[in-house]
């Protein structure tokens, strides 16, 4: 309720401004368009990063540092099943 109630604000203070200021009405609505753009990026940014400080904190690790080549991933899965297998025949 409460964004609806600022983005009607924000449209109404828009068209004034732009009446009132007349053909420089544009050139202000745009530079304050770029303002909120450019705040809105700098907050997001911040965020991003309170968000990998915490994550090194933490020790979580993201998706992408994951560099292990699919030959050796096989590898490894073959060597983990061929030593199950000769774990389950030494039992029997």
């Amino acid at each position: 309720m409460t964004a609806l109630f600022g983005t009607l604000i924000a449209i109404v203070a828009t068209i004034a401004l732009s009446i009132l200021l007349g053909p420089y009405g544009v050139i202000v609505i745009i530079a304050m368009i770029f303002g909120i753009v450019l705040s809105s990026y700098q907050r997001m940014n911040q965020i991003h990063e309170d968000i990998q400080l915490i994550k090194e904190k933490l020790g979580i690790k993201d998706q992408n540092e994951f560099d292990m080549k699919n030959e050796d991933i096989e590898k490894e899965l073959e060597e983990e099943y061929f030593k199950e297998n000769e774990e389950l025949d030494e039992k029997k």
